[in-house]
C-alpha cells in the first residue's frame, strides 16, 4: 500500500474511533491489556492488511499507558461537563511548524478529545510549542506558559530537542515531578528526527519510574520504516517536522490512546514516587522577565528585546560606555540566564559577574554565536548553591565586543 492510502486508512481510523466513541470496545479492551501483559519473548505475527498495519503502528507507539487512573478521572470531569484544560508543553513540532497552528497534532488531538469527551465548549487548549526550546528551558517557562492556565492535563514532547546529558535528564524530570505536585496528569509524547536522533531512552526511564503514558511516535516511525511502509519524505519535508500528513499520523496515535485508556484498569489512586530517577533539582523554577524584575542599574542597557515569546527582556546599546546592567536576586539558589543566540553576525560574548552573599562567585564570558542559532532563547546557569543566597549579577559586552550587540532575555531561578 502506497503512503497516502495508509495515511488515508489511519484518518479513517481515527474517524471512526470518534464517531463510536463511549461505545465500549471490548476488542480495544483486550488489546490494551494483552499489550501490557505481553512477553518479550513473544514471537511478533507481521501484519497482512491495512488494518493489520495500522493495529501494528498503534501498538508500537503505545509504549505504556501508566496509570490509567489520572487520565480517567480528567475524562470524567470532561463528561460531566466541569471545565478541562488540555496543555502541550515542547518545540516546534507542538509549536506547529509546517502544519500550521489549525494543522498541529496539538490541535487536532485537543479538539479529538473535546469532541469524545467534552459536553460543548468545556474542553479548553494550551498550545506551549517554542521552537528551538529543549526541556532545560521548558522548565524555566512551565510557569508562565503551561501552570499560568490551571491544566489537567500537559503533554510533553522534547525528545528531539533535547541531548542526553545530565542537564536535559534533570530538567524533564523536574517537569515531570512539578506538574504530578499540582495534580496534573503528565503524557510523555516521543520524537525523532531523520538521522534517528530521539532523547526518548533516558524519557522512558523517568516514565516508567513514575508510571506514566508514553506514547511513541518515534517508535512507530521506525517500525513503518523497518518494513518499507513509509519514508522520512512521506512523513516530514525537512529533518525534523512533521507535514501535515505528519501531524495527522501524530494525531492519530495520540487518538487511539484517547479511544482506549478508559478500558485500561487503573492501579488504584496515583502517588507519586518519594525518590527520583536522576536529579530534579528545577522542580518548581520560575522566571523573570522585565515585566516582574528591574534592574537596578541598566547602564548601557534598554528595555525591550527581540525574541519571539520573549520581548520583556533587556538589549545592548553599543553607543554606550559598556556600564553593566546589575540585578539583585534574593533568596534564590540555582540562577539561569536565559540569552539571544545567533548563528552569525554582529553579536558578541556577555561577560557575566555573579557576587553570591557578598563574595565573587563566577565571572565569565558566554558566546552568543554559535552553528546552530537562529535567533532563539538560549539558557546558561550562572550559578547554582545548595542554600537559599542573595546574588548580584553584572552583565556587560566582554573585552572587544563592546561594539557588538546582545540580548539577555529572562532569567530563571529556583528557591
Amino acid at each position: 500500500m502506497d503512503t497516502k492510502k495508509l495515511l488515508a486508512v489511519l484518518v479513517s481510523v481515527a474517524m471512526c474511533g470518534a464517531a463510536f466513541a463511549g461505545c465500549g470496545n471490548n476488542a480495544d479492551s483486550s488489546k490494551a491489556e494483552s499489550k501490557a501483559e505481553s512477553s518479550s519473548s513473544q514471537v511478533e505475527k507481521m501484519p497482512e492488511t491495512d488494518e493489520e498495519w495500522t493495529q501494528a503502528m498503534y501498538d508500537k507507539a503505545m509504549v505504556s499507558y501508566g496509570n490509567t487512573s489520572m487520565m480517567q478521572n480528567v475524562i470524567k470531569k470532561a463528561q460531566s461537563g466541569e471545565k478541562v484544560t488540555v496543555a502541550y508543553l515542547g518545540g516546534s513540532i507542538t509549536e506547529g511548524i509546517s502544519a500550521g497552528a489549525e494543522g498541529c497534532y496539538a490541535k487536532l488531538t485537543c479538539d479529538y478529545f473535546a469532541q469524545k469527551f467534552g459536553t460543548g465548549d468545556n474542553v479548553q487548549y494550551v498550545n506551549a510549542g517554542l521552537s528551538g526550546t529543549p526541556s532545560k528551558l521548558g522548565i524555566l517557562r512551565l510557569d508562565r506558559d503551561v501552570l499560568a492556565y490551571e491544566p489537567d492535563i500537559c503533554f510533553i514532547e522534547f525528545a528531539v530537542n533535547d541531548g542526553t546529558e545530565a542537564d536535559y535528564q534533570n530538567a524533564y524530570e523536574s517537569i515531570v515531578r512539578t506538574l504530578l505536585q499540582k495534580n496534573i496528569t503528565p503524557v510523555l509524547l516521543f520524537s525523532v528526527t531523520e538521522n534517528d536522533h530521539s532523547a526518548q531512552d533516558y524519557m522512558k526511564q523517568i516514565g516508567e519510574f513514575y508510571h506514566l503514558p508514553m506514547i511513541s511516535y518515534c517508535d512507530a516511525l521506525r517500525y513503518l520504516f523497518a518494513n518499507n511502509r513509509m519514508t522520512w519524505k512521506d512523513f516530514s519535508d525537512d529533518q525534523s517536522h512533521p507535514n501535515t500528513e505528519g501531524h495527522k499520523l501524530v494525531a492519530s496515535m495520540v487518538d487511539y490512546y484517547f479511544d482506549t485508556v478508559m478500558d485500561v484498569a487503573p492501579e488504584g489512586d496515583y502517588v507519586m514516587p518519594t525518590d527520583t530517577v536522576f536529579s530534579p533539582r528545577e522542580v518548581d523554577a520560575h522566571m523573570y522577565e522585565g515585566d516582574s524584575l528591574t534592574p537596578t542599574s541598566l547602564g548601557s542597557w534598554k528595555e525591550g528585546s527581540s525574541v519571539a515569546s520573549f520581548t520583556n527582556g533587556w538589549t545592548y546599546d553599543n553607543t554606550g560606555d559598556n556600564s553593566p546592567i546589575v540585578f539583585e536576586f534574593k533568596d534564590k539558589k540555582f540562577l539561569y540566564m536565559i540569552y539571544k543566540e545567533v548563528k552569525q553576525g554582529e553579536f558578541g560574548k556577555l561577560h557575566v559577574k555573579v557576587t553570591a552573599d557578598g563574595e565573587v562567585y563566577d565571572e565569565s564570558d558566554y558566546d552568543t554565536i554559535s552553528p546552530s542559532g537562529w535567533g532563539n532563547a538560549q539558557i546558561q546557569n550562572i550559578a547554582m548553591m545548595p542554600e537559599a543566597t542573595n546574588y548580584t549579577v553584572e552583565i556587560s559586552m566582554a573585552a572587544g565586543d563592546e561594539d557588538k550587540q546582545g540580548e539577555v532575555l529572562a532569567f530563571g531561578y529556583t528557591e
